[in-house]
């Protein structure tokens, strides 16, 4: 690994957790004005400061809802039109699901997010335990790069906040709360954080159909294991069990999606017929 250049991003967030509405704004405004990060007038524009301005490029960047090309500007990807397009609200849990699904894989532009879903088992740790486990996993990725511990420190309150919220009773209307706290992935209770299982309410099984495309990608099928536990599998992005996780796999395989062979020990999971990711979102989006 050392003799690979090794990409990392650290505090790209300017200490701000993403907030209730940053993300309307930006979708709205990127199509009609792509230079709008580099404008001297963004924080009228969007209606906050300055640095708030560039935790929200960098936020949009790391859900890759954005792309950037240089002093064009930023446009919208693919999937950010499609947010765009059917949720520019973000009021569907599923869309925050599809976000989290970006940055908890987004090794390069958010890299302590990656290293905490995939390589932190944090039951009920303290942050300063969390952040040890995550210096530990940071330091082994960047082959002898140096970076600050400072900025990973930075980054665990800002992924701590964002996902839990540090009061039991929070006020609704308070534009400070991420929304991703809505997913309720990461549990505070008296200053130790644990993962959560989703919420089976706000938990589609088109969202594993969409990770499972993502990971067979052009090759014949994939070992349950592996859609499970492996690298970004369902365990580690959304905390699913062993046991949700194939009721998830039977339910596919119900309506006709993906076929499951658990006979003589095979164990795999094959889809039924090659769709796009993208359009199992718009499907999705179409249906609800």
């Amino acid at each position: 690994m050392a003799g690979n250049k090794i990409k990392l991003k650290l505090q790209g967030h300017e200490k701000f957790s993403l907030r209730e509405g940053w993300i309307n704004k930006a979708l709205l405004i990127i199509p009609d004005i792509p230079d709008v990060f580099l404008k001297k007038d963004a924080t009228d524009m969007f209606g906050i400061g300055s640095n708030m301005v560039k935790s929200l490029r960098y936020w949009m960047r790391a859900f890759g809802l954005t792309i950037e090309n240089g002093l064009a500007g930023a446009e919208l990807t693919e999937i950010g039109k499609l947010i765009a397009e059917y949720d520019p609200y973000l009021e569907n849990p599923f869309t925050l699901w599809i976000m989290h699904s970006f940055i908890a894989k987004n090794k390069e532009e958010a890299t302590t997010w990656y290293m905490y879903f995939n390589h932190c088992d944090a039951e009920d740790l303290e942050k300063r335990k969390i952040e040890a486990i995550l210096l530990r996993e940071v330091k082994k990725y960047a082959a002898g790069q140096s970076f600050s511990e400072k900025s990973l420190g930075n980054d665990v309150d800002v992924l701590l906040n964002m996902y839990s919220r540090n009061k039991e009773k929070s006020d609704p209307e308070d534009k400070s709360i991420s929304p991703f706290s809505q997913l309720a992935l990461i549990k505070n209770i008296d200053g130790k954080y644990a993962k959560r299982h989703p919420d089976k309410n706000i938990f589609s099984e088109m969202l594993v159909l969409y990770e499972l495309v993502l990971m067979i990608k052009d090759t014949e099928g994939i070992s349950i294991e592996d859609a499970v536990y492996g690298e970004n599998g369902l365990a580690n992005i959304y905390n699913l069990t062993n046991v949700m996780a194939n009721d998830y796999f039977d339910r596919l395989d119900a309506a006709g999606f993906i076929r499951v062979n658990r006979t003589a020990g095979i164990d795999m999971i094959y889809l039924v017929k090659r769709i796009k990711a993208l359009e199992i979102l718009k499907d999705y989006y179409k249906n609800c």
